[in-house]
Order: C-alpha cells, then sequence, then structure tokens
C-alpha cells in the first residue's frame, strides 16, 4: 500500500514537471501548420512564436540583435544543446581563434578543433515574395526543440545553428499583408507593386561587398563577424516552371579569390544534400546549374573562409497553389526541364504544386545540412583554420594595396576604408613616408596587406576583374554571365588603390574607422564671398544643403574659373551658415581673392519629382536611399500624379529611374503581373537567369482552374505613363522643366518626334553585343554643367543600357572614345561602343529632356558618376547669369528665392 501511494504522490508530482516541458508547435500558434495553402504567418506572428519557444524550450535561444530600416526586430534564434547554450561565448571564442591562424598555432588549433563546434548560420527570405522559408524557419527550430532521434541529437551536440528567420522583415510583413489584403479575389497571388524592401528590393541580396542597408550590416556586424560560420545555408526561392529544387555545384566561373577547398567542399555538401533529398522520393533536383560563383555582392562567406549553400526552390503564387503541365516546364542553364541528366536524373512530371512543398524541399535540405555539419564537424573546423592558414600565407599575387594619402575624395576614400573594416579586413595607416615597388608614399597612406585570414575579400573588391570567356560548348558561342562582372571598388569610388608586390615595412598604426579630412572654413576679410570647388559629391552635398536654407550660389562658366566653381556671395548670416557646412562637410570654403566676373548660372533648390512606377524598380529605391542619405529633398510621384498635368507648378525637374520603356509606358498590365518587357534591372528579375518567371509569362494556379491565367494586377496599379502621362511631361518640358531619364527608361525617348537623339544600338544583333555589368571608360566634356567637377575620363558602370546618337543641336555629355573600353569585368562587341555616347542632352521648348545609358547612382557603389546626376539636377533650377563686382554683396532683399534675379 505503501509502494502504491508513493507511485501515486510521484505521478502527482510530475504532473507540473511534464506540464513545463510541453512545446508549442507552429501549428498550435498560428491555427495551421506552415506551408497550408493561403495560409502565411506575418513578422509580428513569427517574432512571438520564436520569443515563446525560447522560454519552452532549453535548447532554443531568440536575440533582438537591432531593429530594421522601419523599426521591427531583426532577430537570431540560437539552436543547440542545452550545454553548448550555456558556453555560447566560450564557443564563440574557440572560432575567433580558429578564424585566424597568425595568432593561433596548428598545436593550439588542434585542440580547439577537438572541442568547439561546426557554426551553421541559415539566412531565410532575403527576397520577401520568396515567403516559404521564413515559414519553414518554424519547423527548423520546433523539430530541433522537441526531437530525440538519434540525427536530432547529432545536430545540438556537435552543431550549433544560428537562424535568421528573414534578413527582411519589413518586407517579410509587406509580403503578407498585401497577400492577405487581396485574398479571395481575382488579384491573390499578384506580386506587390512597391519595392519589398523599403529602399532596395531584390537588391538587398546584391549588398554584400558595400554594405549599405541596416539588414546587411545587421547580419554582417552581429551574426557573421562574430560567429565566423563554418557554413552558411541561404534559402531561396526561382521560377515556378523549372526544377524544384537548385544546389550547388556552381557553374563557372568561380571567384578566384575563392580557396579551392571552399569548392571542393561546397560540391561535396550540395550533392549529398541533392542525394537524400532525391532518397525521400522527392523529384526535381537539381545540382550545378544557373548559378555562378563569381561576384560578391550576393556572397559574403566564402570570402571569409565559410562554405555558403543555396538552395533555390521552385515558387507558386506568394502562398496560394498553382498548376503547371508537364509540357510547361522550361529550360535554362545546365538542365532542360523535361529531361533526364548527370546534373538532374529525375525530372518532376508537373501537376499541382503547393506552398508545403516548398516548405517540404526546405526542411529536408536544411536537416540534410545540419546533419552533415555535425557528422563532420572536426574536418570543417579543420578545413576552416586550414584555409584560413592559406589566406594568411598565399603562394601568389600582390603583397598588398596602397591607397595613397593624396586622393580627391577623402570622403569615398573613408567609405572605401570603411567597407574593408566592416568586411573584417585589416588596414593598417603609415605613420612615416615609405616606398614601395619604386613609387613614394606618403605618411598617411593605407596599406592593405593580403596576408591575412580575410585577404581575399580585400582582394576581391580592390582589384580589376578580368571574367573568363566560357564557351557554351567547345567552338560554341561565349556564355552569357549570369550577373554582373564587376565590382573593383576603387574605380566606382574615384580612389586610387595600388596593388604591390614589395612586401612593405613601415611604422603604421591600425584603422578601426576611417574618417573624412575635417571640413574648413576661412571667414572673409574682404567681403567678396566665398568659393567652394565642386569636384567632391561633398561639395554638391553642401550646395543642396546652402540652398535649402535659402543661400543665394552661382556655378561659375566664366573665362579664368573653373567650370562649376560654387560662388557664395557674401550675404546677411552667411559665415555662420558656412561655418555649420564646413562641420558637416569635408569641404574647403575658402575667401574669393577677388569678386568674381562674368557668365555664371544662378542655382535654387531643385524641386524634385522621382518617379515611382508600379512595375517596381530597385534603381528608384537607390535613389531614394541616395537622397535620404544626403539630406536632398524629393517628391514621389506615380503614374496618375503624371497623367494629371500641370508639373511645372511643383517640380523644376522629373527624375525617372531606370526601368524599360513598356513598363514606363504600358505599366502592369491584366494578367500575369509586369509588362511584357519588364527590365532585368526591375525586381520582377535578376540579371541574366531570371530568379522569377519570365514578366508577363503566365502561370497556371490550383488544379482545375485556367492554366492560362495568373494573378490578375488590382486595376489602380495597371497602365503605366499612357499617352495623357507622356503628353504631360512634353507639356512640363516644353514649358521649361527637366526630364531626366537613366538607363533603359531613355528608351522612352530616344529616336521620338524630334529624332535628335537617337539608340545607337538600335539594329545591332545581341548575339553579337552584351555587357550584363561591367566597368567602362567615357570620355566628358567638362564645360557642361552637367559634367562640372568631372576629370576628362571617368569609369562608369555600364549593362546593356541604351548608347546614343547625338543630331541637331542636341549634346553628347559623356561619350565613348574607343572601341575597347573595358576596364574591369566583361565586353561582347565593344566596337559598337566607339564614337557613341552615354549622357546626351535635347532641348525641348524651353526645357530639355537629359538621357543616360547607365545608373549614375548604381546600387550605391559608383560614386564617381554621382555628381552628373546631382549636376542634372541642379541645372534644371539654375538660370543663366551675370555678375560683377556688386554680386559679392547681398542684402536678403536683394535675393529672389523663385529663381529670378
Amino acid at each position: 500500500m505503501k509502494k502504491i501511494v508513493g507511485l501515486f504522490l510521484l505521478l502527482v508530482s510530475s504532473v507540473p514537471l511534464i506540464a513545463e516541458k510541453h512545446i508549442t508547435s507552429p501549428e498550435q500558434a498560428f491555427g495551421f501548420k506552415p506551408g497550408a495553402d493561403r495560409k502565411l504567418a506575418d513578422w509580428n506572428q513569427l517574432t512571438a512564436y520564436f520569443k515563446k519557444l525560447s522560454t519552452e524550450s532549453d535548447r532554443i535561444r531568440y536575440e533582438e540583435v537591432g531593429k530594421t530600416t522601419e523599426g521591427r526586430p531583426f532577430i537570431t534564434v540560437t539552436i543547440s544543446s542545452p550545454e553548448n547554450l550555456a558556453h555560447l561565448a566560450h564557443y564563440q571564442e574557440i572560432q575567433k581563434k580558429l578564424a585566424d591562424p597568425r595568432t593561433t598555432s596548428p598545436e593550439q588549433a588542434k585542440k580547439l578543433i577537438g572541442e568547439g563546434k561546426t557554426v551553421l548560420v541559415v539566412t531565410c527570405n532575403v527576397h520577401s515574395t520568396e515567403i516559404a522559408s521564413s515559414q519553414s524557419a518554424t519547423e527548423f527550430a520546433y523539430q530541433l526543440a522537441t526531437g530525440d532521434t538519434p540525427r536530432i541529437q547529432s545536430i545540438l551536440q556537435n552543431a550549433i545553428v544560428v537562424l535568421v528567420p528573414s534578413l527582411n522583415p519589413d518586407g517579410q510583413q509587406l509580403v503578407v499583408d498585401w497577400y492577405k489584403k487581396y485574398l479571395g479575389t481575382p488579384y491573390e497571388g499578384n506580386s506587390p507593386v512597391v519595392l519589398w524592401h523599403h529602399y532596395v528590393g531584390h537588391d538587398d541580396n546584391r549588398d554584400w561587398s558595400s554594405f549599405t542597408q541596416v539588414e546587411t550590416r545587421l547580419a554582417v556586424e552581429k551574426v557573421i563577424n562574430p560567429w565566423h560560420p563554418q557554413i552558411l545555408y541561404d534559402i531561396h526561392q526561382m521560377g515556378s516552371n523549372g526544377p524544384r529544387i537548385y544546389l550547388p555545384p556552381w557553374v563557372d566561373p568561380v571567384d578566384p579569390n575563392v580557396d579551392p577547398i571552399l569548392v571542393e567542399s561546397m560540391n561535396a555538401l550540395g550533392t549529398n544534400t541533392a542525394l537524400e533529398i532525391g532518397q525521400t522520393g522527392k523529384q526535381g533536383v537539381l545540382i550545378h546549374g544557373v548559378y555562378d560563383f563569381w561576384s560578391p555582392l550576393r556572397d559574403y562567406i566564402a570570402l571569409h573562409n565559410g562554405l555558403r549553400v543555396l538552395t533555390e526552390s521552385a515558387s507558386v503564387d506568394i502562398a496560394s497553389p498553382i498548376n503547371i503541365p508537364f509540357e510547361k516546364l522550361d529550360k535554362g542553364i545546365g538542365y532542360d526541364a523535361k529531361v533526364a541528366t548527370w546534373n538532374f536524373p529525375d525530372p518532376w512530371k508537373g501537376g499541382a504544386w503547393h506552398l508545403s512543398d516548398i516548405v517540404d524541399y526546405q526542411i529536408d535540405a536544411f536537416f540534410s545540412i545540419a546533419n552533415n555539419a555535425a557528422q563532420y564537424r572536426e574536418r570543417y573546423l579543420s578545413n576552416f583554420y586550414q584555409i584560413g592558414a592559406r589566406a594568411v600565407n598565399p603562394k601568389a599575387g600582390p603583397s598588398a594595396y596602397i591607397i595613397p594619402a593624396e586622393q580627391a575624395d577623402s570622403a569615398t576614400t573613408a567609405r572605401l576604408i570603411n567597407i574593408l573594416r566592416t568586411g573584417d579586413a585589416d588596414v593598417e595607416r603609415a605613420t612615416s613616408d615609405f616606398d614601395a615597388d619604386g613609387k613614394h608614399y606618403s605618411s598617411g597612406s593605407y596599406i592593405v596587406q593580403l596576408a591575412q585570414p580575410y585577404g581575399p575579400f580585400a582582394k576581391t573588391i580592390l582589384e580589376i576583374q578580368d571574367y573568363p570567356n566560357i564557351p557554351e560548348y567547345p567552338g560554341g558561342p561565349l556564355q552569357r554571365p549570369y550577373d554582373v562582372t564587376a565590382q573593383t571598388l576603387p574605380l566606382l569610388f574615384g580612389v586610387t588603390a595600388v596593388p604591390v608586390k614589395d612586401k612593405i615595412s613601415v611604422a603604421s598604426s591600425k584603422v578601426d574607422v576611417a574618417k573624412p579630412a575635417a571640413g574648413h572654413f576661412e571667414k572673409s576679410s574682404s567681403g567678396n564671398g566665398y568659393l567652394i570647388s565642386d569636384n567632391t559629391n561633398s561639395s554638391l552635398y553642401a550646395l543642396f544643403a546652402l540652398l535649402a536654407k535659402d543661400v543665394q550660389a552661382y556655378r561659375l562658366t566664366g573665362a579664368g574659373s573653373d567650370p562649376g566653381t560654387i560662388y557664395i556671395p557674401q550675404q546677411e548670416g552667411i559665415d555662420a551658415k558656412l561655418e555649420t557646412i564646413a562641420e558637416k562637410f569635408p569641404i574647403n570654403i575658402r575667401p574669393a581673392a577677388a569678386a568674381p566676373t562674368g557668365s555664371a548660372l544662378l542655382v535654387h533648390l531643385p524641386r524634385i519629382g522621382l518617379y515611382q512606377s508600379w512595375v517596381a524598380s530597385m534603381d528608384e529605391g537607390w535613389t531614394r536611399w541616395i537622397f535620404d542619405q544626403n539630406g536632398i529633398p524629393y517628391t514621389r510621384l506615380v503614374d496618375a500624379d503624371i497623367r494629371r498635368g500641370d508639373l511645372n507648378q511643383g517640380f523644376d525637374v522629373v527624375l525617372i529611374p531606370d526601368n524599360s520603356a513598356s513598363a514606363i509606358t504600358s505599366g502592369r498590365r491584366g494578367l500575369g503581373g509586369e509588362s511584357t518587357a519588364s527590365s532585368p534591372t526591375t525586381q520582377a528579375g535578376e540579371a541574366a537567369g531570371g530568379k522569377r518567371r519570365a514578366a508577363g509569362a503566365p502561370v497556371a494556379r490550383a488544379a482545375g482552374e485556367d492554366a492560362a491565367r495568373g494573378p490578375q494586377t488590382p486595376p489602380e496599379f495597371k497602365g503605366g505613363l499612357g499617352d495623357s502621362g507622356l503628353n504631360s511631361l512634353k507639356t512640363f518640358a516644353e514649358a521649361g522643366g527637366t526630364i531626366i531619364t537613366l538607363n533603359k527608361a531613355s528608351e522612352v525617348y530616344t529616336g521620338k518626334e524630334s529624332g535628335r537623339i537617337e539608340n545607337a544600338l538600335d539594329g545591332v544583333d545581341r548575339k553579337a553585343f552584351f555587357i550584363p555589368g561591367s566597368i567602362l571608360q567615357v570620355a566628358v566634356d567638362t564645360s557642361n554643367p552637367i559634367a562640372f567637377g568631372s576629370t576628362p575620363t571617368v569609369p562608369i558602370f555600364y549593362e546593356n543600357g541604351p548608347t546614343f546618337k547625338v543630331n541637331g543641336n542636341a549634346h553628347s555629355v559623356a561619350f565613348f572614345n574607343t572601341d575597347k573600353p573595358l576596364l574591369s569585368g566583361w565586353i561582347l562587341g565593344g566596337q559598337f561602343l566607339k564614337g557613341t555616347s552615354v549622357i546626351a542632352e535635347e532641348s525641348v521648348g524651353k526645357g530639355r529632356i537629359v538621357l543616360f545609358g547607365f545608373r549614375p547612382q548604381y546600387r550605391a557603389q559608383s560614386e564617381v558618376t554621382y555628381k552628373f546626376l546631382f549636376n542634372a539636377l541642379l541645372y534644371s533650377s539654375s538660370k543663366p547669369a551675370s555678375i560683377g563686382a556688386s554680386t559679392a554683396r547681398l542684402s536678403n532683399s536683394t535675393i529672389d528665392h523663385k529663381g529670378a534675379e
């Protein structure tokens, strides 16, 4: 009896303990299983779930590491055994020591390898319409929190999983809200008409070498750099009509700065994961297709000695199922989705495809990768240390890059150094003069030694890219690059960076953060006003800021002065304003020795209208980011605003960012989403190879529905500018307004009506001409106000944009003067460029159109060409003037802020 009572008491006392061990499943938390048709958990629900899971399981740790662009929590979920989680700082220290063989001997490394854990970072949902992984992440965590199989126990004991449920929480919330808004309507499953990152849309996965966005910096500074992971699993989705899932091996080319051990490891891990997915009976698994491994814009980890494993799963209409007949499956680089090959041995047979299918494939891939990380823990840690040791003892190439102290722009120089530092590359600054490779360098020069753990990262962003010619087959045409082929930041920033072979021996100090030179203001004693050289972006930012404070300013154009020099006459309160500006910007404001005389442009703050197409343009977002970062005011204009007319009342200039001409003029059409000629630089797709389905291509929906119908576009977002919008812009220009078009947006105006500017590439066989993203050199007419402050030749980032044949009284501002303009990257058909213009200006009535054949503010990287855009904006609100000695002194009563003297 006593035994029975004792057993009863034991059972009763254990009930609370059992209750405490209950762990909430995603299905219990959300009311549906992740992957259910037409069901999505939003960011608020996801963060609440992960936070709850961390309170219920001692295998889960939740952390908010920062705030997103729009103020949402950016989180990590760290998963491992309770013992490992209790000693995370210890394991981070092991990772740090293994990452730097300069301070860790092989004997010390051997001990650390025996003790350490494989660190696996998992990044989800960087592209927000690729929504499945934000849902799958809950299953990854729940199964690891509750599972007790030998495989899960091995993962928990031997690996530390750092899960980032979304690299773009703002976009995740936007897409879920958009999807739910139109659920059950003809518009269900249609992609959002706005960028799904506040600024850069799809390009948030092209920011891994410049770190402009908040989310990129959080991922790098709070997750990857502190953890030094051995593996990063990056989860994406692709178009619907191809393979069901893709994994490495990558197609050629591979960045030569990526260590061969990493390439071999990515090949092995991707192939093994494909095998294990296939073993479950799942079909349509592709390896070695579509995606190359060239650009650091979309890869950070492999230049930091870790593996990047990418999966791309076939998409649905956000969360709505689709039905794809077998005969509608497509072909791509390295595959035909209807044909079995060595790298695609078991084609999918077509039919219904659900969000749950994507989730299932992603779960299989995750657990295969995590198990492999645990099973081969010692190999991954040993290779990690060995790769670092090879990086600090390079056998070829330059020993260092020197960034001389004498630079044209201290702000862009500091930005370059800080990018290197954000990427964990060591930078030194010489404290005395020195010589290297027969050249003399001044004290203050920066030195980037390449014999360091992350020397490959530094080298790949500093060096000239030589993208290889790869035939599609022996003797065949050249393979088109998947993505851009150049990223040489010194060229794009206008910074001199010199590779040297000599080993450098000079006293130096380590650089933590680089700062631009301090601004300088020298007060005038003569009353002749002030001069500011206009050869840096900072000088133009300063001009915008001064104009916003109602300061009267001129750009000098007469003899005896550098064209475009900024002249500020003496005026009431000007010294205090200039002193404040010099504290903010690294510029030199000097007193004029004598009051300038002659011709000039009186400049006013331009009233900028920034066009936002409903075929969302990443270029529009990048433009907004640059404006917001630098205090340049603007107003966003959508189709209806422009169609309404009367633009001159509110604007001096309308800026139309890169987009296809049809996207701008015709916009979204009824079925299938985007206009049929959507630009590869719009959010609808990536560069050659395409992440999403082809623009306008129909995708069938749920089984039983019309296979030719895709999601419809809500009527308020259809139509583009149309004839009424184009006529409104024409009236605006004729009345004195300026229209600026960037890259493919310029095709709206080439060859129209006057015919004074034609697209010089019309009629060129595109099999013979292709430049997907390279750095080219152009010559510049520096006397033109659009080119004020420029050097006579400039590197531009060019990506298959139009070039111009200029006739009549139109003007060429920048042009190709050689048939070999390539500076970095890859080019096919350079001979077609010679003699053509890439910036052209055409008079229209009292106004003008300025056409760019490239993006002067490309991804906030091409700092050296920003000034062309800023000058064009300032030119729109400038009036010809003649200045004399009396101009040097102005009172407030003599200043007309509306534009007339």
